[in-house]
């Protein structure tokens, strides 16, 4: 996130990548290794208990589903299941599996392991509460036979398909069967995917290869020719910004998904633009966003008036025009705004005038002129002293900026850096006053169930600030029974402006393009698909 580059580079920041009509080259050569950038190791390879964006990246190579969306097209297509079918009323589905899908171990996949793996869900002790929303409605599973199998929903879901489809992860019921060995299972994986877990080097690397009974591979089948063309992958986990250039630069690396412009904005001089590429592409890609997040069990963030002061103190527009290069959007809420569900509110303004006179509003003032402000409640006198706790050393730019603006305010911020597993941790377990993270991209319509109900806030669910809003609840309920788009889209606009108006978070960046890096040792169809990278579809340069 910082200045123009040079030679080859200042073309691809000057110019983004667009979308064309891009398809996996079926004549790809098979063979060779390649090396893929974790940013973060994971908290766990658990199909079910992880909640973090590298376990799903690890995930979709490793397990499958029983059907997945097209790249270029985003529509719903066979993956374990060959076909299902869709009642008229939309309330049954049935999904008829592929008879050559095995799992790792070289058990076959059943519909009874495809029950199990909707049940073992709603399993208390594996702590799914995050993923409970989207397959709630499902309250019967009948299975027909070996490969048939019928799930009813109880009522209609915008995302009763996309659930079945996408959130469940088929796994082994010979295997994960036994809840107290599954929830110990946290370093390691036996899905029926691509590829199969062979070694994981803790702090270092995981290593996946293919997998040569994957179904996908079959001449018959053609959805997946040109995908997976990679004998091993290796996750390599890279923590600091800089280190990662020098990798890219080194070669050890041959590709980086870019979460932070100031990555990209690094790359510059050397190989770049030689043998290591930075790119910068346009595309449909569901958005992800950072954000500061309020813990409502603090007494100190019960009031709307403190959290929008504190907003009012992150000076986002500099932060984008010095780190960002401009290349990013303020954001509004849980949507890009560039989404026609965004909240119909403009972004909060930098503004440490209205942020001391909200203050003053709320009763906080510095009554013994110690310059950091007091409230008394029931009788004690409480000083605004919090704690920001963040897992990147590379933010650390932009939290210093709020600490500085925050102590001219009377707000004694401490900033806090935190190995990611045990930010994890205090975040699950509500110890922290506000945190700093992002959302990774799910789907193109999400859900706000997850992260934005009341129902959401128990241990393993997503909403961490234990925000509350009745009224949002309700229109979340609505939308979610909502199978019309337009209708549907009205409704969680309607839900998302009432969640930006409470400023449960502040919401930071919607970056305007994608980014990432890659080697000249891998080749590609193309630079983007409409709806991702298509990393997938890449194969080795010395592959034949």
């Amino acid at each position: 996130m910082k200045k123009i580059l040079a030679g080859l580079m200042t073309l691809v920041l000057a110019t983004a990548t667009t979308v064309s009509a891009a398809k996996p080259n079926e004549k790809a050569p098979q063979g060779g290794v390649m090396n893929y950038n974790f940013d973060l190791e994971p908290e766990s390879l658990h199909p079910i208990m992880s909640g973090d964006v590298y376990e799903q990246y690890f995930s979709n190579y490793v397990h499958d589903t029983l059907c997945t969306k097209d790249l270029q097209t985003y529509e719903t297509i066979p993956a374990l299941a060959e076909k299902w079918d869709v009642s008229k009323d939309g309330l049954i589905f049935t999904f008829y599996l592929r008879k050559n899908a095995f799992f790792h171990n070289g058990d076959p996949v059943t519909a009874e392991d495809v029950k199990f793996s909707l049940e073992t869900i709603r399993e208390p002790r594996h702590q799914a509460l995050n993923v409970l929303p989207y397959i709630d409605t499902f309250k019967k599973i009948d299975v027909i036979d070996k490969h048939t199998i019928k799930f009813t929903a109880s009522e209609k879901y915008f995302k009763n398909l996309d659930s079945l489809c996408g959130i469940i992860k088929v796994i082994p019921k010979s295997v994960y069967g036994d809840i107290n060995k599954s929830v110990k299972m946290q370093k390691e994986a036996i899905g029926a995917g691509p590829y199969k877990m062979e070694r994981y080097d803790k702090g270092q690397m995981i290593i996946i290869k293919k997998f040569d009974k994957w179904y996908g591979y079959a001449k018959d089948v053609k959805t997946f020719k040109g995908y997976y063309n990679f004998d091993q992958i290796n996750f390599r986990f890279t923590r600091n910004d800089s280190i990662l250039i020098e990798r890219l630069k080194k070669g050890e690396i041959d590709f980086a998904e870019m979460k932070s412009i100031d990555t990209f904005l690094k790359a510059k001089g050397g190989p770049f633009g030689k043998t290591v590429f930075a790119k910068k592409v346009s595309n449909s890609m569901p958005k992800s966003y950072g954000y500061i997040g309020f813990n409502f069990k603090n007494e100190i963030f019960k009031d709307v008036k403190v959290r929008k002061a504190f907003a009012h103190l992150v000076n986002r527009a500099e932060m984008n025009k010095k780190f960002k290069a401009g290349l990013a959007d303020l954001a509004t809420s849980p949507v890009s705004v560039k989404s026609d569900q965004a909240a119909n509110v403009k972004p909060i303004e930098y503004s440490p005038k209205k942020a001391q006179d909200l203050l003053k509003e709320a009763g906080w003032e510095d009554s013994d002129k110690n310059g950091v402000l007091d409230k008394t409640v029931d009788g004690k006198k409480s000083e605004f002293k919090i704690t920001m706790i963040y897992a990147s050393k590379d933010s650390e730019k932009y939290w210093t900026m709020i600490k500085e603006d925050a102590k001219k305010a009377g707000i004694d911020l401490t900033l806090r850096y935190m190995e990611w597993n045990s930010f994890i941790k205090a975040i699950d377990d509500r110890k922290m006053d506000i945190w700093a993270m992002g959302w990774g991209a799910g789907s193109i319509e999400p859900d706000p169930k997850q992260i934005w109900h009341s129902g959401s806030t128990g241990k393993g669910g997503s909403n961490y600030g234990s925000y509350s809003n009745p009224e949002v609840d309700k229109l979340i309920e609505e939308g979610r029974q909502e199978l019309d788009q337009k209708k549907r889209t009205a409704i969680f606009k309607k839900a998302y402006t009432l969640i930006a108006e409470d400023v449960p978070y502040v919401f930071l960046f919607n970056n305007k393009y994608e980014f990432y890096s890659h080697s000249n040792k891998v080749k590609m169809p193309a630079e983007t698909f409409k709806y991702g990278y298509g990393y997938q579809t890449w194969w080795s340069a010395s592959a034949k």
